[in-house]
């Protein structure tokens, strides 16, 4: 059994009292070690289209967020997947998307992952990432995607080819598309057969934390509250899926 918790948390007008709040919150939950933190899409400023310059980082060892998310990862001694805004230049493009996976006892994440598929006026200044990632954690597979890539099938299914049988969704996703964001993720559940569980912001404006297990049955449905959700995961349970209901060669 692997344990993976849900930060759903709210920004708190600058990085440093988010990056103070979040640790507050996700301590409070004493997760054990070896587990899994997932934190929503651009946690510490909340989704942003046009950013100020000032909010991007480039992705090293002294940025703010990095240094944030490895001391937490060190001091949970878990992996923590989070990132935010980068620092980026070709063209009209000034920023990218960006997620990691922190590893104890490091000082960069082990792997970035950058959002595929840009949403509306994010197209105009955030260049899109380029590849999937996949990353061990226990027993699993894991694949990354932020927020609106879930929109984008084929990608999970280049994954899950790849060996995903877990896919952590980080996201900012409208309220009033609740119903969109249930329904694409419980999708990607069924037909790839993993789990899928969505981290995302707090608040009643905002879609909320939710997972599937690979029959596509909900195992967590969070409420609009700030808090942390642990969810405990199974890998036998996606090999038994598979087993019971072989689908065609992928």
């Amino acid at each position: 059994m692997a344990n993976a918790y849900l930060i759903q948390s709210e920004p708190q007008g600058d990085k440093a009292a988010s990056f103070a709040h979040a640790r507050e919150i996700v301590l409070r939950e004493s997760p054990e070690p070896g587990s899994l933190l997932v934190f929503p899409e651009m946690f510490a400023t909340g989704f942003l289209t046009r950013p100020e310059e000032s909010l991007a980082e480039a992705i090293e060892p002294e940025s703010p967020t990095v240094r944030f998310l490895q001391a937490l990862a060190d001091e949970t001694d878990s992996l923590v997947l989070g990132g935010g805004i980068e620092k980026f230049s070709h063209g009209d493009f000034r920023f990218r998307n960006w997620t990691g996976i922190f590893e104890p006892g490091h000082s960069l994440p082990e792997k970035i992952y950058r959002k595929r598929h840009p949403f509306a006026d994010e197209q105009k200044s955030f260049a899109p990432g380029t590849s999937a990632i996949l990353f061990k954690w226990k027993d699993f597979t894991v694949s990354p995607s932020i927020c609106f890539d879930l929109r984008f099938p084929e990608d999970f299914r280049e994954t899950r080819r790849q060996g995903a049988n877990l896919f952590c969704i980080q996201a900012e996703w409208p309220r009033e598309r609740t119903m969109h964001f249930e329904t694409l993720l419980r999708a990607r559940s069924i037909e790839n057969q993993c789990y899928t569980i969505a981290a995302a912001r707090s608040g009643k404006n905002f879609a909320n934390s939710c997972a599937f297990g690979p029959n596509g049955e909900e195992i967590l449905k969070g409420s609009s509250e700030e808090g942390v959700f642990r969810i405990s995961l199974r890998a036998e349970e996606v090999a038994f899926a598979r087993k019971n209901f072989p689908l065609p060669e992928f």
